[in-house]
């Protein structure tokens, strides 16, 4: 049995006629990409699943406020855009040591998501994001510029200045490690 995804306004009209258990549908749909924003932002899985909780009760709180129905996407990104800036705010000079880095099983070698990782944590937090929004999330420019507040343009900029850091480190760590069979 597959299970289809559901249009987020007929769901939206739903919750917003009494129906509250209807917004399970769109927790249901969008728990799973929202956690991986917020997880590859934070960088904590136990974080994540909090924020990601805090982002889906906003969104809850604020529904009757969303006007265009069809952009539903980018303004639950835009939420968890701004629960996780919060938190960045509120820990702002607190120190944190990653006990588990290998959070994210890919289909590359340990090695490669260890430096790719390390890559995307040298990058400032707004380039982090737009990288992890389109490289991860898969959004279109327009709603990654709508979650950032953005122009398209910055966005567009963001993007690319952020993968010519993350190159540079890539390449700075490639130089680095040594080749098999020497030393």
């Amino acid at each position: 049995m597959s299970l289809e995804r559901a249009d987020d306004s007929k769901i939206i009209e739903r919750v917003l006629a009494g129906d509250a258990n209807a917004f399970n549908l769109l927790v249901w749909q969008w728990e799973k990409p929202i956690y991986n924003y917020i997880l590859r932002m934070v960088r904590s899985p136990d974080d994540a699943m909090d924020l990601c909780q805090d982002s889906f009760i906003k969104a809850f709180e604020e529904l009757g406020k969303l006007k265009e129905r069809d952009r539903f996407s980018a303004w639950l990104y835009r939420i968890a855009h701004n629960v996780c800036y919060s938190r960045f705010r509120k820990d702002r000079g607190k120190i944190f040591v990653e006990l588990d880095p290998d959070f994210g099983a890919a289909r590359i070698p340990i090695e490669g998501r260890l430096d790719v990782e390390k890559a995307l944590d040298a990058l400032p937090e707004d380039q982090r994001e737009v990288v992890v929004l389109k490289v991860y999330q898969g959004l279109k420019f327009d709603e990654i510029a709508a979650v950032q507040g953005a122009p398209v343009s910055t966005v567009k900029s963001r993007l690319y200045m952020g993968f010519e850091k993350m190159k540079s480190v890539l390449d700075d760590g490639a130089r680095a490690r040594p080749r098999p069979g020497t030393s």
